[in-house]
């Protein structure tokens, strides 16, 4: 069963390095691009990633929060790749980490041009692109998700705040469903249709506080190029426990790893909150 992701520890100064980045848009509707280029090869350390001819930054993070064996991640633009040289696995039922890309505010961190947060009920778009290299990897240890966070209010999360706090809410969105793993909570809903988005998906709802609900692909996605605000109202109408009244604080995307997933790719991240 898989903790929820982002919760990691302190974030420190990062390293350097890495291949020249690639520049090219993710998606035409989502068009952020940056030249940033380095590698985090600690266990809890993050980079802001400027964003090319933009005041817009997001946040790489390595967040390897329950086991670091020398696992790395190579930032190159609003793209990463993960390394995992020792095959390290993790000892229990919990991911090593969530190596990913964010916009927001979190663990002393806050990407310029978030626009974030800002309330369900003024949400017009999220237009969002994650596309990974799943298909040829395998996909038994490993899952490709978003990780959005809402909190009750409308202040950003303080430095030490590691979860959306109480009356907030995660959403996950998991590209498709790696074998002998699944989210937190019970399937409560199986092969349900989300308007404007391919395929069905299995809904998983934890109701603890804060509540989580995971949207999780019943065929395998290497890439989605959508609206998450889609996910976002479809849990509003069907009262899955997002709220209208809630902030919309953070959106990741990035892996949850158990073991394995040396070579794993986040092909292009890019979320523009409207």
């Amino acid at each position: 069963m898989a903790i929820l992701s982002g919760a990691g520890g302190a974030i420190s100064t990062p390293g350097t390095g890495g291949a020249p980045a690639t520049v090219l848009p993710a998606s035409p509707n989502c068009t952020d691009v940056s030249s940033v280029a380095l590698n985090i090869n600690q266990q809890a350390n993050a980079s802001l990633v400027a964003v090319a001819g933009s005041e817009k930054q997001y946040v790489a993070q390595s967040n390897w929060w329950n086991l670091y064996k020398q696992q790395t991640m190579a930032v190159n633009g609003l793209s990463f790749t993960v390394g995992n040289p020792t095959g390290a696995a993790s000892p229990n039922d919990n991911p090593m980490g969530y190596p990913s890309l964010f916009i927001g505010s979190y663990a002393g961190h806050s990407s310029k041009g978030s626009n974030l947060p800002k309330q369900v009920s003024a949400l017009t778009k999220v237009n969002t692109v994650f596309s990974t290299n799943v298909s040829s990897m395998g996909t038994s240890n490993y899952n490709a998700t978003y990780d959005v966070w809402f909190t009750a209010g409308s202040a950003p999360l303080s430095t030490t705040q590691y979860d959306p706090g109480k009356g907030g809410a995660y959403l996950m969105v998991w590209l498709f469903d790696p074998s002998n793993r699944q989210p937190r909570g019970t399937l409560a809903y199986s092969r349900h249709p989300v308007s404007g988005l391919p395929g069905t998906w299995d809904v998983w709802i934890d109701g603890t506080d804060p509540l989580c609900i995971s949207y999780v692909s019943t065929t395998v996605l290497d890439k989605l190029d959508f609206d998450l605000n889609n996910f976002i109202q479809d849990s509003v109408t069907n009262r899955y426990g997002i709220t209208s009244s809630m902030y919309l604080s953070i959106v990741f995307a990035g892996f949850e790893i158990w073991g394995g997933g040396d070579g794993l790719q986040a092909k292009a991240f890019c979320a523009n909150v409207l």
